[in-house]
């Protein structure tokens, strides 16, 4: 049996309740779509050397869903602790719909 607990229609995140034979489980959904239709528009603008001189360092590089970024501090800790495995998972092919510019972290 699966009950809605919480619904937030603006980031199209729902939290159910879920019962099964092995006891009840909380499981978070959340809608992409939206995010990533955005993403797409925004590594569509990116121009490379648009970011010059000392501006590059605050240059917009991803945007990540909060249920998987919550996810990814669970797996690869902080970004600041272990930057390696967040740049090797943020220019992985797969995950390309959640970055937002061009080229390589």
């Amino acid at each position: 049996m699966k009950r809605p607990l919480i619904t937030d229609h603006k980031t199209g995140k729902t939290v159910w309740l879920q019962s099964d034979t092995e006891g009840d489980h909380i499981v978070t959904e959340q809608r992409f779509d939206p995010l990533l239709k955005i993403n797409k528009q925004m590594n569509d603008d990116w121009q490379y050397g648009q970011m010059r001189g000392t501006q590059k360092h605050i240059q917009h590089v991803a945007e990540i869903p909060n249920v998987l970024y919550h996810h990814l501090l669970k797996t690869l800790g902080k970004p600041s602790e272990n930057p390696r495995a967040w740049k090797r998972w943020l220019n992985d092919g797969e995950n390309r719909a959640f970055r937002t510019g061009g080229g390589n972290v």
